[in-house]
């Protein structure tokens, strides 16, 4: 069956991303992506910090403005890309 959904530009490119990687469809991911949060237990997560530090690897873990995207991390290992202010 056929629909359509209007998947904000944010978000579309963070699915894109994501399906490239897994070498998959973006309506496989997305049917992936909705069955495993049907599938997981009816709770809200608690807020999560700025900044924290990993307890495994010691590296800080912080949140970003925006979604990364292999496709930015890809950009970021060419010489001649944008430094990482310009995520």
């Amino acid at each position: 069956m056929r629909t359509t959904i209007d998947i904000p530009e944010r978000e579309h490119a963070l699915y894109t991303s994501l399906a490239r990687a897994q070498h998959t469809s973006l309506s496989k991911l997305l049917l992936n992506l909705a069955r495993r949060g049907l599938e997981s237990p009816n709770h809200v997560a608690d807020a999560v910090p700025p900044y924290r530090v990993d307890p495994q690897t010691g590296l800080g873990v912080f949140r970003s403005g925006r979604p990364v995207t292999l496709d930015d991390i890809k950009a970021l290992e060419d010489d001649d890309s944008p430094t990482c202010e310009a995520l």
